[in-house]
């Protein structure tokens, strides 16, 4: 399987998630861990499965994420696709999630979302930090989207 992980990182978090999530799939095939800034469309070439994650910030998604999405399509149509974010613990009514507005704008692009979007948590602060076991946490769920997508595609024969 071939994964790109996209992310947006302010203080490091959204980052290290995405590390994560790419560590926990080379196993499984090429990987490649990019923030959002460096995307070419090329990236998209032979890729299976696509993760896009950013932090949440005012209720929802970056400006930088936003403005990056509004230029992101699946070619061809229909790669697989998860999306996450960062965000302080709470209820997301109160707190908002980027990961559900990444995940609609992926789904208006083309993408198949392949998973329930998701959320790893921070502290509350100046400078916000993983809560303890979110690395765990994401990698886990990396693997359990990854397995997901896998058994959507036919075996090559």
């Amino acid at each position: 399987m071939n994964t790109l992980v996209l992310y947006e990182s302010e203080f490091g978090n959204t980052r290290k998630i995405a590390e994560y999530i790419g560590k926990s799939l080379e196993a499984r095939g090429p990987v490649r861990v990019s923030p959002v800034g460096a995307y070419n469309p090329s990236f998209l070439e032979g890729v299976d499965l696509v993760f896009v994650g950013g932090p949440t910030q005012a209720h929802s998604m970056t400006v930088n994420m936003r403005h990056f999405l509004d230029r992101l399509q699946s070619k061809p149509a229909g790669i697989d696709v998860a999306a996450f974010d960062t965000r302080i613990k709470g209820p997301i009514f109160l707190w908002g999630s980027a990961a559900k507005e990444i995940a609609t704008r992926l789904h208006a692009a083309g993408f198949e979302v392949v998973a329930e979007p998701e959320s790893f948590l921070v502290t509350l602060g100046k400078a916000p930090v993983l809560h303890p076991g979110e690395d765990a946490r994401s990698a886990a769920w990396a693997v359990s989207v990854a397995e997901r997508a896998q058994s959507r595609v036919p075996a090559a024969v």
